[in-house]
C-alpha cells in the first residue's frame, strides 16, 4: 500500500474515536454539564484535532498521489467515503449540540448525496470527471467554518452569557457556513451540470 492510500486508511480509522468523543460529549449535555465545562471543552478540542488532522491528510493524500503518480481505484473509492465519514460526523453533530441550525447540515449531507451517486454513475460508465476549482473552494470554506464554529464552542462559556449575546455568537459562526454551504450547493450544481448531457443519454 502506498503512502497516500495509507493516509487516507488513517483518516477512515481516525472516524471511530471521532465518533466515541462525539457520543461522549452528547452524553455530557444530556447529563446537564455545561459547554464550557473542563470535561467538555477538552472533548471539543479533541475532536477539533480530529478534525483538523483529517483534512491536513485529505489534501496531503490528493497531492502525493499526484506528484509521485500513485493515483489507485483503492484512493479513488476510499478517498470520499473517509471525507464524508469525518465531515458528515462533525457537521450532524454540531446540529445535534446546537451550534449550528439542522438545515444547514440536511442541505450538505443532500448535496454530497446527489453529488456522490452522480460520481458512482459515472464510475461505472468510466467516465472520469475531473476536480473543479468550486468543489475545492468548497472543501476549504467548509473546512474553515467548521473550525470556526468549534474554537468558538471551545472558548466560549456560553451558561455565563445573555440569551442575546449567545445569538450574536450563533449567528456570527454561521456566517462563515453559510458562504460554504453556497459554495457546496453552486459546486455541485456544476458538476451535475458537467454531466448532464451524459446523464440525459442513459
Amino acid at each position: 500500500m502506498n503512502l497516500p492510500n495509507r493516509l487516507t486508511l488513517t483518516r477512515m480509522i481516525l472516524f471511530i474515536p471521532l465518533l466515541i468523543l462525539v457520543i461522549l460529549y452528547g452524553v455530557l449535555i444530556k447529563r446537564g454539564i455545561v459547554t464550557y465545562h473542563i470535561a467538555g471543552r477538552i472533548l471539543l478540542s479533541i475532536i477539533l484535532a480530529i478534525f483538523i488532522s483529517a483534512m491536513i491528510t485529505d489534501y496531503l493524500d490528493g497531492w502525493l498521489a499526484r506528484k509521485n503518480k500513485q493515483v489507485t481505484t483503492f484512493g479513488k473509492l476510499f478517498d470520499p467515503i473517509a471525507d464524508k465519514l469525518i465531515v458528515t460526523t462533525v457537521l450532524i453533530s454540531l446540529s445535534a449540540f446546537g451550534f449550528i441550525p439542522l438545515w444547514i447540515t440536511i442541505l450538505f449531507v443532500a448535496r454530497d448525496l446527489i453529488v456522490d451517486a452522480i460520481r458512482v454513475l459515472m464510475a461505472q460508465n468510466d467516465v472520469d470527471v475531473k476536480a473543479s476549482i468550486w468543489g475545492k473552494m468548497k472543501t476549504l470554506t467548509q473546512t474553515i467554518a467548521i473550525v470556526i464554529v468549534l474554537v468558538v464552542a471551545i472558548s466560549t462559556n456560553f451558561s455565563l452569557i445573555s440569551d442575546w449575546k449567545k445569538w450574536l455568537i450563533l449567528y456570527g459562526i454561521n456566517i462563515p457556513m453559510l458562504v460554504a454551504l453556497f459554495f457546496s450547493i453552486f459546486s455541485g450544481y456544476k458538476y451535475y451540470k458537467s454531466v448532464r448531457s451524459y446523464i440525459k443519454t442513459k
